[in-house]
Formats: structure tokens, C-alpha cells, sequence
């Protein structure tokens, strides 16, 4: 069985969530504009992954290249 050592979530993971929610996007929304600027789309799975919490067994951790890409595409541009 695999324990994680910390149920607390990933800092990337939790600035995904907030670009998300001041961007006022659902997440099919903002995965959809998301995927507009990479190579290789994510699926609703994989979003999802990213958006679960880190206890859950489907939770994957948003590396920085791809919080750079979110940050550029959902943040505020004003």
C-alpha cells in the first residue's frame, strides 16, 4: 500500500485551481483554453488529475512548465 507522506496539496496544483476560479472558468473551459497553446492537448482525465486532491488516487502533480502555460493563458491580463 502507498502512503504519501503529506495530504497537503502541491503548490502548483493550488494556483492551477485558483487561475481557474479568477478567471471565472469552469474547468472544461479552462482546459479548453489550456490546450489551445500546447502540443499535445490533455485529456478531462488528466485535468482532472491535476485538480484532485493529492490523497485521492488519481491526483498528479502540475509541473512548473505547465503552471508557466496556465499562468500565461488563464491569468489576468489586465
Amino acid at each position: 500500500m502507498m502512503v504519501h507522506m503529506t495530504t497537503k496539496n502541491d503548490p502548483n496544483n493550488i494556483r492551477l485551481r485558483q487561475l481557474i476560479e479568477q478567471a471565472g472558468l469552469t474547468q472544461l473551459d479552462a482546459l479548453a483554453q489550456f490546450n489551445r497553446g500546447v502540443l499535445k492537448p490533455y485529456s478531462i482525465s488528466a485535468w482532472k488529475a491535476f485538480l484532485a486532491d493529492r490523497s485521492a488516487d488519481r491526483w498528479r502533480r502540475f509541473d512548473d512548465v505547465l503552471l508557466a502555460h496556465a499562468e500565461k493563458v488563464l491569468g489576468n491580463k489586465s
